[in-house]
């Protein structure tokens, strides 16, 4: 790739090295005739380093390529992460590297032998629409994937365009019963008729985006004949052999929807409530208490119980409505569980495990038996586990569902996992995905090439003027600003950071992930945090290590510490009350930070949350569900007496204003909003005034903070959505006969 020779020659287009190919025209990376995905920064580093093969390419170079206009931006970090994900996509190893070699302390090297390119670019292998002619070998059934780019011919199917006739659509769903009716009559004489598979895509016909990224948005029924998806933070189902959708009332502000095993009824979840309603229409009832933002999915057994993500871990509840029970405890190292599905015959529950609340890294597949509560890891590094009727389990790396035969009477993986679908829509936040399937062997998904859940933490004003604070997208999470204003906290990918606004460079506190929740002490020296285990505390400026503060073995997460630094209030989520409202006198000595006995402030059958000392500390604002719905409250502290309401319609999360004069809040319902409400104390009496809009899209992740009031009390540094220039996610594609694809690329011995 060095200087052409030749006044008229054209420069190469393409580079081989290995079994990759690189097209410098068309951007984009191949592997043996298949498309790599491979986002911008990586490729451009990429480009850097095949330019100059065996020079030293340096990380202020890439610095200038990546970022030439001097944007603020943590440039070690985000090189890092972009070089990280071009080895991933190469599958090199920073270790034994065969492509990118890291040079200390200078930067890196290209260092494989770069080829001629090829006369012809690969072209990507198209989705077959009819039954091959021969069998293909194992090594073809590992390597091709499903779906790959547009360049293929396209089936000649499409649902919902309204150039369509409305017999052409009937004929088209009736094909696809027949096409079942088949496949199962086969099966009656112990033959097995793999059919084709078959893409189908369906306008929703709906103008806005589709619900949140706590689930799935569009799921399909038991037997494949309707879809239910969320739009306007409703649920809506429609049957595949109609034009239009009807919408289900009593669903406002619903989440990830799931159908019961019969198709009958529909779970959702709605504020702080795990809901039910019948899937043709009627009451929706509610089932039990949930945290706001469950955000962890739910699941219905055959055994008439619904396994839920609540409080950080899994619960079981009556389908017919009751109190939850305890179904899994966290692993070491672990801080959430979600995306359950329970198994056939409910004797186990799939599920995803995190180490961090944000972000994917250490996240793993696990499975846990329901009459012993023993559980194994199934597959790393992955996210959305579902077992399929064909054999196989399936699961979400980076946007590719992959699938391995697994064995589901001993809760086993068996053999080597393979990519089948590429640029399936997912959140790089929490690990939803947006695919679903049913029993009959189809599958609905939406596209992206990119994950989403991303955030940039903004400073907000009152006027509503925005400046970037850590304009590069991440999974940021519970931002905190230092008393003295000039550094920040947060967490990202599962780590404590701090971020130095006035000489702008971050700081990575811990290491591993598993943390969260960080408060600074009032004298902006250290950080107290959420931890396995308990609470821990570490100096600001990364020179020690964590040491326990506090040690239990249910969740606790700290909040905020009283003005003199003395008492910290914190959460304590037990099996039975849920999450309370606990404080602690904290002293500072010369060996840091020593807690003494806990004394519980608010402990109740409803869930308190997010308890704020005011800048007196007088009071302490906190929110519960006790009226049904989250609203936020105000009591008198140390002794409690003179409770004031302050939201009026729902609120969340609330924080005061470092000058004394107002507490903000976050709203419920579809458009989240920051309101702030002035209050006056007359004697004993907190007298709240009537709340204003301070801000709107302000992202919201359940019961995490997400924004934080400055000192100088005229702004906040808030997390903001990062997607932008999404592609429309009014559209969903299905894969009909997905599960005999999979049969006869995976064999998995029992088919």
């Amino acid at each position: 790739m060095g200087p052409h020779s030749g006044g008229d020659a054209e420069p190469a287009l393409n580079a081989r090295f290995g079994p990759f190919e690189l097209d410098l025209r068309e951007g984009e990376l191949w592997k043996q005739g298949h498309r790599i995905r491979l986002q911008e920064q990586p490729f451009q580093i990429l480009r850097m380093l095949i330019e100059s093969p065996g020079e030293v390419i340096s990380r202020e170079d890439i610095r200038k390529r990546l970022w030439p206009d001097n944007t603020v931006v943590e440039f070690d970090h985000s090189i890092n992460a972009a070089v990280k994900r071009l080895r991933d996509a190469l599958r090199d190893s920073a270790d034994k590297p065969r492509y990118i070699e890291t040079v200390a302390r200078r930067g890196y090297r290209f260092i494989a032998d770069i080829k001629p390119p090829t006369h012809q670019a690969p072209l990507p292998e198209p989705i077959a629409v009819v039954p091959p002619p021969t069998e293909p070998t194992n090594a073809q059934q590992a390597e091709a994937p499903l779906q790959k780019a547009e360049a293929g011919p396209r089936p000649p199917f499409l649902i919902g365009r309204s150039w369509i006739p409305a017999g052409l659509l009937a004929a088209t769903v009736l094909m696809i019963w027949a096409g079942i009716e088949f496949n199962r009559r086969g099966r009656r004489v112990g033959v097995v008729l793999l059919q084709p598979l078959m893409r189908l895509d369906l306008e929703l016909g709906n103008v806005v985006a589709t619900g949140s990224d706590h689930g799935a948005n569009a799921i399909l029924s038991p037997d494949g004949t309707r879809l239910v998806y969320v739009s306007k933070s409703k649920l809506f189902i429609r049957r595949l052999d109609q034009a239009k959708a009807a919408e289900l009332s009593g669903t406002e502000n619903a989440e990830a929807p799931f159908f019961s095993p019969d198709g009958r009824w529909l779970g959702f979840f709605a504020g702080a409530k795990l809901r039910k309603i019948p899937a043709g229409g009627g009451q929706a009832i509610d089932l039990c208490d949930a945290p706001i933002g469950a955000g962890g999915g739910g699941s219905w057994g055959d055994d008439g119980y619904i396994v839920a993500a609540f409080n950080y871990v899994l619960e079981r509840i009556p389908a017919t409505g009751g109190a939850p029970t305890r179904l899994s405890e966290l692993g070491r190292g672990q801080i959430v569980h979600r995306w359950p599905q329970v198994l056939e015959g409910s004797k186990a529950v799939i599920f995803s495990a995190y180490n961090s609340m944000s972000g994917l890294d250490g996240a793993s597949i696990e499975v846990i038996s329901m009459e012993t509560r023993q559980r194994k890891t199934l597959v790393r590094g992955a996210t959305w586990g579902r077992y399929l009727p064909s054999g196989h389990l399936v699961y979400i790396s980076k946007g590719t569902l992959f699938a391995v035969p697994f064995d589901q009477r001993r809760l086993e993986v068996k053999g080597t996992p393979t990519a089948v679908l590429d640029e399936v829509a997912y959140s790089e936040a929490n690990g939803a995905a947006q695919i679903d399937f049913s029993p009959t062997g189809m599958l609905v998904y939406r596209q992206s090439r990119t994950g989403g859940g991303l955030v940039t933490m903004l400073g907000v004003d009152q006027a509503g003027v925005t400046s970037p604070v850590l304009p590069v997208p991440g999974n940021y999470l519970s931002p905190a600003i230092a008393a003295d204003g000039n550094r920040l906290a947060f967490t990202l990918s599962g780590d404590i950071w701090v971020y130095d606004l006035k000489h702008p460079q971050m700081v990575r506190l811990t290491v591993g992930g598993g943390y969260g929740n960080p408060v600074w002490t009032a004298d902006s020296q250290r950080l107290v945090f959420r931890a396995a285990g308990g609470i821990f505390w570490i100096d600001a400026d990364g020179t020690g290590r964590p040491e326990p503060l506090l040690q239990s073995n249910n969740p606790q997460l700290p909040w905020s510490f009283t003005p003199d630094g003395k008492r910290l209030a914190f959460i304590e989520i037990e099996p039975v009350t849920g999450a309370d409202i606990w404080t602690v006198n904290v002293q500072t000595g010369a060996l840091g930070l020593r807690a003494g006995k806990p004394e519980v402030f608010l402990k109740t059958p409803f869930q308190e949350r997010s308890p704020m000392f005011s800048p007196d500390g007088r009071w302490l604002a906190y929110m519960s569900n006790e009226s049904g719905r989250y609203e936020v409250y105000v009591e008198a502290f140390p002794h409690k007496g003179s409770k004031r309401q302050v939201s009026t319609d729902g609120g969340t999360l609330p924080a005061w204003s470092r000058q004394g004069n107002e507490l903000y809040f976050l709203t419920l319902g579809i458009d989240r909003q920051l309101m702030a409400a002035s209050y006056r104390v007359h004697g004993d009496l907190f007298l709240p005034g009537t709340p204003h809009v301070f801000s709107k899209n302000i992202a919201v992740f359940g019961t995490t903070r997400s924004y934080d009031p400055a000192p100088d009390g005229k702004h906040i540094v808030a997390l903001t959505s990062a997607d932008s220039g999404a592609a429309s996610q009014d559209r969903v594609v299905f894969l009909l006969n997905f599960f005999d694809e999979l049969r006869r690329r995976l064999p998995t011995g029992t088919n």
